[in-house]
């Protein structure tokens, strides 16, 4: 299948992964600080956006990336776009050469030994909601997305226009991007990623709560993190600048 890319820019490859339910143009307001030193790739995910859609597992997915996009990038990826991204760096290393791992982790539910996730009970409302009610299903995830930060309300009516404006939502899709996150347990191939990786979290995140960054850090010892105060699960956006500046921060540390 072919996957919707745009690009622009130049200098070092940098690709941008979404989240679900989302596209590539939720990383919009940040390509103008970014393609003056990066070529980039905004990449929508299979069924989201303009790319078609395909009945994925973890192998379609990487070999789908590996056959359209560059090797030796540096890949941010949001939630979703995160695993998919810890995924490449494990078994396609020559694809990418730094993570930036936004809200995003390599177990998305909860576990006996994994505490800080979503409950899988939670994921599979979702789904089964979607079944019925699409668009009402989609506001439900977007007010937990905005929970707890300083700016929640002023968040959601953004969130809200964009999803309105930008629209291309397959049903389908989003039933396989959450058996995705449901499914998809990469704490055991962490210790696998040798690329100079950065995991940026938000305080009040209820998607990925900030604890699990130490959680994720007995798996994955090389991790460097940051959590940004008062953020929740879009962090790249409430608040862009700490975000950028903790990019750039990173930046000048690789290879």
């Amino acid at each position: 299948m072919s996957l919707f890319i745009k690009q622009q820019g130049q200098g070092r490859p940098l690709i941008l992964l979404h989240g679900w339910g989302f596209n590539s143009e939720i990383w919009n307001s940040l390509v103008p600080q970014l393609a003056p030193h990066w070529h980039i790739y905004q990449v929508d995910l299979p069924g989201h956006g303009r790319s078609c859609y395909c009945e994925y597992t973890l192998p379609v997915l990487i070999e789908i990336f590996a056959t359209q996009l560059p090797q030796q990038a540096v890949w941010i990826g949001w939630s979703l776009g995160g695993l998919i991204a810890m995924a490449m760096a494990r078994w396609r290393p020559a694809w990418v050469h730094a993570l930036v791992l936004v809200a995003s982790s390599p177990r998305f539910v909860t576990a006996p030994d994994w505490p800080h996730a979503i409950s899988p009970t939670v994921l599979q409302q979702f789904s089964e909601q979607l079944q019925n009610d699409t668009e009402g299903t989609l506001q439900r995830f977007l007010a937990l997305q905005v929970k707890g930060s300083e700016t929640a309300r002023q968040q959601l009516r953004s969130l809200n226009t964009w999803l309105k404006q930008s629209g291309w939502l397959q049903p389908t899709a989003l039933q396989t991007g959450l058996r995705f996150l449901q499914d998809t347990d990469l704490r055991s191939e962490l210790a696998q990623i040798h690329c100079p990786a950065l995991l940026c979290l938000g305080e009040y995140d209820t998607v990925v709560p900030a604890e699990m960054g130490k959680d994720c850090q007995r798996w994955w010892p090389n991790l460097r993190q940051e959590c940004i105060p008062a953020a929740a699960h879009i962090p790249f956006l409430s608040h862009s600048e700490i975000f950028m500046q903790l990019l750039l921060d990173f930046q000048v540390l690789l290879p």
